[in-house]
């Protein structure tokens, strides 16, 4: 760590407490004299009293930047969605709560996990478009590509902060198809990423629901003998339930098998995972298979959803067995605002094509 000056150390006094130059001097002064040391180390005293770390601050953090395993992290970004807070099952009986945030700065998106307590204290006073500064938190890998922060006892959020990295934030409105292009479904060969498509949501194939790690959020299995849920990777753990929706779009140029899971495919049900849970379970204990019956709930309790239009974003991947399928990360109603914004934008472009 380089050695600050004691210029320095006097400036970041002033800058951290708002005294003047010469009340600085005249503390410094008085602790040389006191102490018989230099006015140096006398200045290094006098930040060590007031609380003032002479620490180099480390780099500031991007979300890009994130990797799992990272700990003690410090990020700064703005909410652009907030999941609804859910209750799973503690191994002890008891009832524990979690919640989760998607967050995205000027590099990349990331979601913010929210356990127990730290749910309880920040979720009532987050909003969708406040920028928020999380403290110590750590990174976990995610069933996206997208990088998941966990929030636990040690960890802080600040919301609205005073950061440098604020400036650099795109406003929501910007970002809300932030690095994804609009594609027609007829256009689609396989392995495209970071697509987008507006449709009509056509057919319902499938709404189950899996335990799941909390960590990694991979499918765990009960293991009798040891009375546990097992993770391959975490070890025994307490599972959560995820949500998996199974469904058609036509763009009126084509059709696309499309999957949603988790925290979105909960909102996008509007039901909460516990409950379709319960209801297949009814309907396994009925004599029907995990299959049948999660083809009877969508067929059963969301067909209300055909014929909605929504945009979808994700990846394509061409299935050796059920062709094109769109892998979404993310889905929105329709913004007919945006939508005539991008349509203007399109037909000003081909009209300077013509010109």
């Amino acid at each position: 760590m380089a050695v600050l000056t004691k210029e320095h150390i006097v400036e970041r006094i002033m800058k951290e407490t708002g005294m003047s130059a010469k009340e600085i001097e005249e503390r410094i002064k008085e602790l040389s004299a006191r102490h018989g040391i230099s006015d140096h180390a006398a200045a290094a005293m006098l930040a060590d009293e007031l609380g003032i770390s002479l620490e180099e601050a480390p780099p500031l953090m991007r979300i890009s930047d994130l990797a799992p395993g990272m700990r003690g992290i410090n990020i700064v970004g703005r909410i652009l969605r907030k999941y609804p807070l859910r209750e799973y099952q503690k191994r002890d009986g008891s009832k524990g709560q979690v919640a989760s945030l998607l967050i995205y700065d000027d590099t990349g998106k990331a979601r913010i996990v929210l356990w127990d307590a730290q749910a309880a204290k920040y979720y009532g006073e987050l909003k969708v478009g406040d920028v928020v500064k999380v403290i110590d938190a750590m990174v976990r890998e995610g069933r996206t590509e997208m990088p998941e922060l966990h929030v636990n006892f040690r960890s802080r959020i600040i919301v609205n902060p005073e950061d440098p990295r604020v400036e650099e934030i795109p406003p929501i409105e910007s970002v809300r198809t932030y690095n994804y292009q609009r594609v027609r479904i007829a256009d689609l060969m396989g392995g495209e990423r970071f697509v987008e498509i507006r449709g009509t949501i056509a057919k319902l194939y499938r709404v189950t629901v899996y335990d799941a790690c909390p960590q990694c959020r991979k499918r765990v299995d009960y293991d009798a003998a040891s009375d546990s849920w097992i993770c391959v990777e975490h070890g025994a753990v307490e599972p959560i339930k995820i949500t998996i929706v199974d469904f058609g779009i036509d763009d009126s140029t084509g059709y696309i098998r499309t999957t949603l899971f988790g925290d979105d495919a909960a909102e996008f049900l509007g039901k909460d995972p516990e409950e379709i849970s319960e209801k297949l379970k009814e309907l396994v204990d009925g004599g029907l298979t995990i299959k049948e019956a999660s083809r009877k709930v969508a067929d059963e309790e969301f067909y209300h959803l055909l014929g909605r239009e929504i945009v979808v974003r994700g990846n394509v991947v061409d299935d050796k067995f059920l062709g094109l399928i769109l892998k979404a990360s993310s889905w929105d109603e329709i913004d007919y605002r945006r939508e005539l914004a991008r349509i203007r934008k399109e037909l000003n472009a081909a009209l300077k094509g013509v010109e």
